[in-house]
């Protein structure tokens, strides 16, 4: 008889475990559940609608978990990510920094490539499908609906509460998994000033988070301005270390030659001087906060413009979320260390990278080595 894997969830994670697991044995009898009318929707908004699939850099931030990380990194390398795209069909290319991105720029190719492989392997697919409950005894039993199908793996590929609805949390506690709190993740902040004559402005500094008087993280990258606060891939990083009434300190002239910024103040000896250094708004806003102009006193505005932090823009503009189910419970199989036969893998986990293609490419190494410890029977 068959075996019958049953994946709850069409994301990235999910896509590409189904997949995997077909490639490994083509006689499992493999079932997606997916709550949305289509596979996939989330892959679309990745990297600005060009899927940032992944980084050849793996040195920065993976949060949580280092040696849990490092374990998954020795199993599933960026180059092995690559090739299992390749083999796909799916070319790949760098842009001028270390993120990778499909050659055509536009993550429809990547979810094209996952979705004809559903076809090739006839995966089993059920959109609009939202499970409500699942029953362990000797199998798995999963109700959504009014019909309940049976399964000897289960793998839990729910995704976050970041631009969607899940219950995943819900499944896990009900399987006798622990949530750690689940927050907003790379996610633009709100901001106490009105940021609004400064909006659409993009600028590149260093930005440090301050609380309790003391530095806890800094960065440097470039920043968006919204109406009533931040956005931009350094605010997205900054935001794990935020809370409400968190100050960030901006330096705009980080990369700049002070003695020249000195000369240019100097010889305009004007307010004025500060719109060959800033975009003219910015430029205007700093100024107005500077009561005696010389060059002490603008290089010093320039480089320690206050922002106060609100809150941040929720779980709609977040791209992921914080925390999920505990890694703790989990064994680097992705296996489940409390109930057999049940596999929790990508963003429903607390693990959380920075922006770069990291937290794609910890979804797709997730699938790819839960679908080889069923596919191969490693226990």
């Amino acid at each position: 008889m068959k075996k019958k894997v049953v994946i709850v969830g069409g994301g990235a994670s999910g896509l590409v475990c189904a997949i995997r697991l077909k490639q490994i044995n083509p006689n499992l009898s493999v079932t997606i559940l997916e709550k949305n009318d289509r596979v996939g929707k989330k892959i679309l908004k990745t990297g600005n609608g060009r899927c940032n699939l992944s980084n050849l850099d793996m040195k920065p931030i993976y949060y949580n978990c280092p040696d849990f990380i490092e374990k998954c990194f020795n199993k599933y390398s960026v180059s092995d990510v690559i090739a299992f795209f390749n083999n796909l069909g799916l070319l790949i290319k760098t842009d001028d920094s270390t993120r990778l991105y499909p050659y055509s720029e536009t993550a429809t190719s990547v979810l094209d490539i996952l979705r004809r492989q559903l076809g090739i392997f006839d995966i089993n697919v059920k959109c609009e499908t939202m499970v409500t409950k699942i029953k362990k005894t000797d199998k798995f039993y999963i109700e959504f609906g009014n019909e309940q199908i049976e399964a000897d793996y289960l793998v839990l590929a729910c995704g976050s509460s970041a631009q969607s609805n899940t219950n995943g949390y819900l499944l896990a506690e009900s399987l006798n998994h622990k949530i750690i709190e689940v927050r907003p993740g790379l996610v633009p902040l709100k901001t106490k000033e009105n940021l609004k004559s400064l909006r659409g402005i993009r600028v590149k500094c260093l930005a440090s988070v301050i609380k309790d008087n003391n530095i806890i993280y800094t960065e440097s990258g470039e920043l968006l301005f919204k109406d009533q606060g931040i956005s931009g891939i350094l605010t997205l990083n900054l935001s794990r270390y935020t809370d409400v009434g968190s100050k960030i300190i901006f330096d705009f002239a980080h990369t700049a030659d002070e003695e020249k910024i000195y000369d240019i103040i100097e010889s305009q000896s004007s307010k004025e001087a500060l719109i060959g250094i800033l975009p003219k708004m910015l430029a205007d806003k700093i100024g107005k906060n500077i009561s005696q102009f010389d060059a002490n006193h603008v290089l010093f505005a320039i480089r320690n413009y206050q922002l106060i932090i609100t809150g941040t823009y929720g779980f709609n503009q977040a791209q992921i979320a914080l925390g999920g189910v505990d890694i703790n419970e989990i064994n680097d199989y992705f296996s489940s260390k409390k109930i057999n036969n049940l596999f929790i893998i990508g963003e429903l986990l607390d693990i959380d990278g920075a922006c770069g293609g990291y937290n794609l490419h910890f979804a797709w190494i997730s699938g790819l080595i839960a679908a080889e410890t069923i596919g191969f029977e490693k226990k």
